[in-house]
């Protein structure tokens, strides 16, 4: 009788720790940009890039478990990426009116593609090309040091009302400009 409550015991402690409380696979990152405006000004126009933060682990970047070439990659981790601007953007060429938006690439060893969606509440694994605004190329260079988490900036310009959007992960730096209209 003992030997079957301990034999119990041990077939359920795996189990009960399957259901046990753990934090998310990757942590969040947030890029905020906010527009100087004058003391005492009640809105203070702003970008923010909202994203999940994976982390390479060990783990080759390009393959086909983690950011596979040719297919449409969520870009983060967890919860869908994010731009939102409370003010109109030149995003490359392409004009992108204030608003909440979703954002995807399509990497492929040639370069890289930056996807802006409507952000519907879609999750991050449930893209589809019908919520497709734009589709913009991304200037791509290989760095010498890799970085071991993904990270994105909104860079501002030391002048103006414009800077750059970048994402680094590995050796893999990517662009594109953008400018507050």
């Amino acid at each position: 009788m003992m030997r079957h409550a301990l034999l119990l015991t041990m077939l359920a402690a795996p189990l009960a720790a399957q259901d046990a409380p753990r934090f998310q696979p990757s942590g969040r990152g947030t890029s905020v940009i906010e527009m100087m405006v004058p003391e005492g000004a009640t809105v203070v126009p702003k970008i923010r890039l909202d994203y999940g933060q994976p982390h390479l682990r060990g783990r080759v970047l390009h393959t086909d478990s983690l950011v596979p070439y040719g297919k449409v990659w969520r870009t983060g981790a967890n919860a869908t990426s994010t731009l939102e601007t409370d003010l109109d953007l030149m995003l490359g060429k392409i004009h992108v009116t204030k608003g909440k938006y979703a954002l995807f690439t399509m990497p492929s060893a040639q370069g890289w593609q930056l996807i802006l969606q409507k952000d519907v509440g879609q999750g991050a694994d449930a893209y589809d090309a019908k919520n497709d605004i734009v589709r913009l190329p991304l200037r791509m260079r290989t760095m010498a040091t890799p970085i071991e988490g993904l990270t994105m900036w909104l860079v501002p310009a030391s002048a103006g009302l414009r800077g750059e959007l970048r994402i680094l992960w590995g050796t893999t730096e990517l662009s594109i400009d953008w400018m507050a209209m």
